[in-house]
């Protein structure tokens, strides 16, 4: 092999087509694909840091309507036991009237009971006395016609 000019020349030719190609394309390059990665980087830690953020305002979302849900529970609750008590007060006023009213009743009915015992003792007597008229032909109180047999009777 053999060393000659062109050799040199090619080389050197070589050398200054390279310095040339890295001032003028691979610098440049180089260059814009380091801007890249640094927009890309930057980009990419600002989407992390968006999604970080929409993941505490998601939690936070959450958890307020975790809360609404819980306070419209206690809300809805609290009617409830609060209209449960108004049933039970208008049915204990309710149970008490009738019971007056069915009192009322009872004391009406064994008044008009007693009335109508007492009227039906005075008749049984007259009855008595009547019956013994028709047997002796004429009007005489009936002997010992006991009064408290007739009580027992009517009222027990």
């Amino acid at each position: 092999m053999e060393f000659n000019a062109t050799f040199l020349v090619t080389i050197i030719s070589f050398i200054v087509f390279v310095y040339l190609m890295n001032r003028v394309l691979y610098v440049p390059i180089q260059k814009i694909v380091a801007e890249r990665e640094d927009f890309v980087d930057s980009n990419l830690s600002a989407a992390e840091s968006n999604n970080i953020k929409a993941k505490e305002l998601s939690d936070n979302r959450e958890q307020k309507i975790l809360t609404a849900r819980n306070d419209a529970r206690n809300v809805y609750i609290e009617s409830l036991n609060g209209y449960k008590k108004q049933k039970d007060e208008f049915i204990h006023n309710a149970q008490e009237e009738v019971k007056n009213e069915l009192n009322q009743a009872y004391e009406g009915l064994e008044k008009l009971s007693n009335e109508t015992k007492e009227g039906l003792k005075g008749k049984m007597t007259d009855l008595a006395n009547d019956i013994v008229e028709k047997m002796l032909g004429y009007r005489s109180e009936v002997p010992y016609f006991d009064n408290e047999k007739v009580d027992r009777i009517l009222y027990h």
